[in-house]
């Protein structure tokens, strides 16, 4: 590994610039790092994994996962088994569980009891009602039939609504569009 003699970035064999700072690796003591610049790289390193907090209060979730199943799959269980075949395998399986605890949106993403959601994986966010505000936050997530591969029966896909319920459900709102143009550069 090459060390960059400006800020201290580890750099692979064979790069010309630093990967960080982009100054010329060429005629420096490369082999050997700048104390100095490696306690600032490791400083800079531990400060970029730390998470932002855009909102913090107690919420309660109402989680609905539904796996949808591949329409291979729905159409073999209705040819082999007729309508009874297709409600027992073909028929998408939905379900929906609670949890309630303290709500915590980051710029990488919502924690809530326990359970992590990451702004990657959120396809939408929307705020319902009029008298009892609420956030619906969408996520989805393709997997392989069976979770190993794809199959005679197609891909499944799983999609995830989360409905979430505040006091403060502005300032949520508010929090989530934050943490999601958090990292966006203009």
């Amino acid at each position: 590994m090459l060390f960059c003699g400006k800020c201290g970035t580890e750099n692979p064999e064979g790069n010309n610039f630093c990967s960080k700072c982009g100054s010329a690796l060429q005629g420096q003591d490369l082999a050997k790092p700048n104390p100095q610049s490696s306690q600032t790289t490791e400083n800079t390193r531990q400060a970029s994994t730390k998470e932002k907090v855009f909102f913090k209060g107690e919420g309660e979730l109402i989680i609905r996962t539904t796996k949808h199943h591949g329409a291979g799959r729905k159409a073999a269980s209705w040819l082999l088994g007729g309508p009874v075949g297709y409600v027992i395998v073909g028929r998408d399986s939905k379900r929906t569980t609670k949890a309630k605890g303290t709500l915590i949106v980051t710029d990488k993403a919502i924690y809530c009891a326990g359970n992590q959601y990451p702004f990657d994986k959120i396809i939408a966010t929307t705020i319902k009602g009029t008298f009892q505000k609420k956030v619906n936050v969408t996520l989805d997530k393709t997997i392989s039939a069976g979770g190993r591969g794809s199959g005679v029966g197609g891909g499944d896909r799983i999609s995830v609504e989360i409905e979430i319920s505040t006091d403060d459900i502005d300032a949520l709102f508010k929090g989530l569009e934050q943490a999601r143009m958090a990292n966006v550069e203009f």
